[in-house]
């Protein structure tokens, strides 16, 4: 049994009028830290000075941490202009100015992760990890991630959305989503942690978060199969009061998510290990040598119907339960019953804002036979494939009396007991067969 790592971070590096949004970093800290949640506040230069007495007592008593917001990568997020040299001197320009203000901070964490170079940006200047990744989303706040992995991986320096095979600057998403919704939906920003969009969305309210309970129980439930899963929230600062400048909502809505936040930490609070997003990012490099693969098989939850004037044009389900997988090569998406995938993003292709590393083609499995002995089963599988590609298999069904043994050419594979075997291969052009014996535990 894994653990499931919880973090929960707040934009709050709004500044105009010398003023910062401290009513709504205070609102989320009287919410939070008497559930123990130690608040990663991702700040600017002039945010950090001015609530510096805050953020310091915070640090202190609460273990609170600050992540470093430069203002050209803000949301929505701009690229920086100028040389690689300019651009990192002005990013470790802004941790600096961020640490006088703050001589604690280690600024361990970026965010702004769309600018191409983002990643040998924070290599070069000793970031451990970079917030604000978005799982299958496209357009929103201008951000399009579709084709990233899911939690934290590795990046690769080359390709932000791709993980590396070696270590690198960790990847932290923006806000969890729910992977099976997020998926079927198109639409990941609807089914998320984030307590304005479920709320806009219709399907939580006040004290009824029934949905984001559900959510949290799928990540919970896969620590089955995963050494480390993490359930990432946000909220912004400016989000949660209303100022001069950034006024977004209105009091009662501002009202209801924090008595959102509120139940839900209360509901998780048994359950996980409370991080900031330096420790969780230094407990995966802990445990990681490259990226770690994933394994999570979700069950759908049962939804009210979306408010249509904020979820147009998204199918409301529900969806079959639906395994999802990723490596350093590809990403598969499985709906139950089926054996290949539904959905395999290739990360050897390159990646474009048509396909986002999408296999356009997925060749169908066939079944050659499936003989039970005693003790043991032997399985052969048959793929006629038009090229070259990662692939895999899940096969649905209680596996839990086998381990895998002799299986020529398998890129690796693991038995969620009671659920299905997965199966990952990569296929070369025309006939592949794969033969997998099962022995008896």
């Amino acid at each position: 049994m894994g653990e499931l790592i919880y973090t929960f971070a707040a934009i709050a590096s709004r500044f105009k009028n010398g003023k910062t949004s401290l009513l709504g970093m205070r609102r989320l800290a009287g919410t939070l830290h008497p559930h123990g949640v130690p608040i990663t506040w991702l700040v600017s230069a002039d945010s950090a000075r001015v609530a510096a007495n805050e953020l310091t007592e915070w640090h202190d008593q609460f273990g609170d941490d600050v992540a470093v917001a430069p203002p050209e990568l803000s949301i929505p997020p701009l690229n920086m202009s100028g040389s690689f040299a300019e651009r990192c001197d002005r990013l470790a320009g802004y941790r600096g100015a961020i640490q006088q203000a703050l001589p604690w901070a280690e600024c361990r964490i970026a965010s702004g992760h769309t600018d191409p170079e983002i990643v040998k940006m924070c290599a070069e200047l000793g970031f451990e990890g970079l917030w604000g990744f978005c799982w299958e989303q496209i357009e929103v706040d201008q951000i399009t991630d579709r084709g990233c992995p899911w939690g934290f991986y590795y990046m690769h320096p080359e390709d932000r959305l791709r993980p590396a095979e070696g270590r690198s600057v960790v990847a932290l998403e923006w806000t969890a989503r729910d992977l099976l919704k997020s998926f079927h939906s198109g639409n990941p920003t609807i089914y998320s942690t984030d307590p304005n969009d479920v709320a806009r969305g219709s399907i939580c309210a006040w004290d009824n978060i029934d949905y984001w309970k559900a959510l949290a129980d799928n990540y919970l439930r896969n620590t089955r199969y995963n050494e480390q899963v993490f359930l990432l929230q946000h909220q912004e600062a400016h989000e949660t009061e209303i100022a001069d400048g950034w006024r977004c909502y209105t009091e009662e809505d501002i009202r209801e998510s924090l008595i959102m936040l509120d139940r839900f930490v209360a509901h998780i609070k048994p359950n996980v290990r409370m991080m900031t997003l330096a420790d969780a990012v230094r407990a995966y490099r802990e445990q990681n040598e490259k990226t770690a693969s994933s394994y999570m098989l979700w069950e759908d939850s049962p939804t009210p119907p979306a408010n249509p004037d904020f979820a147009w044009n998204t199918c409301p389900g529900p969806w079959p339960r639906t395994f999802l997988h990723y490596d350093t090569g590809a990403q598969m998406m499985f709906v139950e019953g089926q054996v290949q995938p539904q959905c395999i993003r290739n990360y050897g292709k390159t990646w474009d804002n048509l396909d986002f590393y999408a296999e356009t083609h997925i060749p169908r499995a066939r079944l050659i036979r499936n003989v039970q002995h005693t003790w043991s089963r032997e399985i052969e599988l048959e793929v006629d494939s038009p090229k070259a590609m990662p692939y895999g298999f899940a096969l649905w069904g209680d596996y839990g009396l086998y381990q895998i043994g002799e299986a020529p050419g398998l890129v690796e594979g693991k038995i969620l007991p009671r659920e299905l075997l997965f199966l990952r291969y990569n296929l070369a052009p025309g006939i592949n067969r794969f033969v997998v014996k099962l022995q008896g535990k």
